[in-house]
This record gives C-alpha cells, structure tokens and sequence, in this order.
C-alpha cells in the first residue's frame, strides 16, 4: 500500500527536519523543501528514506507559486497527499526604523503569502484523499511581538488568522488546520535542543495523526517560551 505523503516546507534542518523524521517515523513518506541548499535536501532526505518511507529533497521558493504547484505535483506522485506542515519563514532582525518596504515584503512573501500558497495547492489533494492535514508552525516570541522582527511577528500573526479560517471553511470535509508555536529551540546544551525540537516535532505528528481528527482551529504552545 502507498503511504500518504507530507509536505514539509523548511524541513531539511533544525526543527524542520525533527519534524519531517517525526513524520516518516509515523509511516508518512515526506517531501522537504529548502529555499537554496539543495544539498541539505537531499540529505535529510536520504535519512528519511533510510526509515522506509518515500522521501524527496527539493529546493523551492514558497514565495512563487509556481514553484509550490510543482512542489506539490512532485510529492502526489509519491502517492496521496495528506499533510503539509507550513514551517518555512524569513526570520531576519531589523529595528523598525530600519526596515524597509523591501524587507517587509520579503519576510510576508515567504511566511505568510508562502503558507497561503502552499495551503490554495494542496487543498484539492487533501480534498482528493478524503481529508487531510494542514499545521503552520508559529513562535511564542512572534506571537508576543518581538521588538527585532516586527516584520515576521506580524507574518506570523497573519499565519494565525489563516490558520482559523481555513479550520472553519473546511472542517466538514475532514481537513483539520492547526498551528504550534514552539518556544526557544536553542539551548545551552545541544541534547536539550534536540529534546525540545523532538517534543515539538511529536505535537507535529500528533496532529497529523487519525487520532488529533477532533483537534482544529488551535494554536498549541509547546516548549519553554522565548527569552
């Protein structure tokens, strides 16, 4: 039997690739997308396959929708598309009075207009499977507005409002739409760090899984909080 296929955008390191092998570790085969480091993709990848599951590695610009429609055509012959877990976001440091419209745009493009992207695709493969997935990963200190990146705390902010609509549009079809925020990833010691991306990675795969088919329009906080 082909298993189902998740997407995961920004999942080739750190918390994306905790939870694309979270995923894979739960029979899904999963596609990973990266920005630009192909090699990474690929890699992470070949981990994934190594579990037993379909796995591909693809750099794609969540901006361009053309790139996302490919993206998503590449994972359905994989086989059916079940989850997407929108976790790619442009997370650079401006003070207000510095930023530019330039830098707005490109941090909303990728984080919000990327998820919307990713969501308008896939939505009719999740409505072709019989029903379906979507989680966005947020951030505490986004959520709490974060001085440095008022750019992508309002993105994020954006991700919530999606994330809400799109539970209430098609939770009849059997398509949940859930957002976690992980709190701080990094810690000083780098087994804690795996830890807290794992935990957050294991939320990911729960809400995938038939047994969250009663969890939608939540935003689910895990992990210590930002600071």
């Amino acid at each position: 039997m082909t298993p189902p296929i998740a997407i995961v955008t920004g999942g080739v390191r750190n918390l994306g690739r905790a939870i694309a092998l979270a995923l894979a570790r739960d029979g899904f085969g999963v596609v990973v997308t990266a920005g630009s480091d192909g090699e990474t993709a690929q890699r992470t990848a070949d981990e994934i396959a190594a579990l037993g599951v379909p796995a591909l590695g693809l750099v794609a610009d969540v901006a361009d929708p053309a790139a996302v429609t490919d993206t998503v055509a590449r994972a359905a012959e994989l086989g059916p598309v079940r989850v997407l877990v929108n976790n790619a976001a442009l997370r650079t440091r401006v003070p207000f009075d510095e930023l530019t419209l330039a830098e707005w745009a490109a941090v909303r493009s990728v984080t919000l207009d990327g998820a919307f992207h990713c969501a308008h695709v896939a939505l009719p493969h999740l409505r072709r499977a019989g029903g379906g997935r979507i989680v966005s990963m947020i951030g505490a200190n986004a959520l709490r507005g974060d001085p440095a990146r008022v750019h992508l705390s309002a993105a994020k902010h954006g991700v919530v409002g999606l994330t809400k609509a799109l539970a209430a549009a098609y939770a009849a079809e059997g398509i949940t739409v859930n957002a976690v925020s992980p709190g701080k990833m990094n810690a000083p010691d780098a087994a804690e760090s795996a830890l807290r991306r794992d935990r957050v990675a294991a939320t990911v795969a729960f809400l995938a899984s038939p047994a969250a088919d009663h969890v939608n329009g939540q935003l689910i906080a895990v992990g210590p909080p930002e600071g």
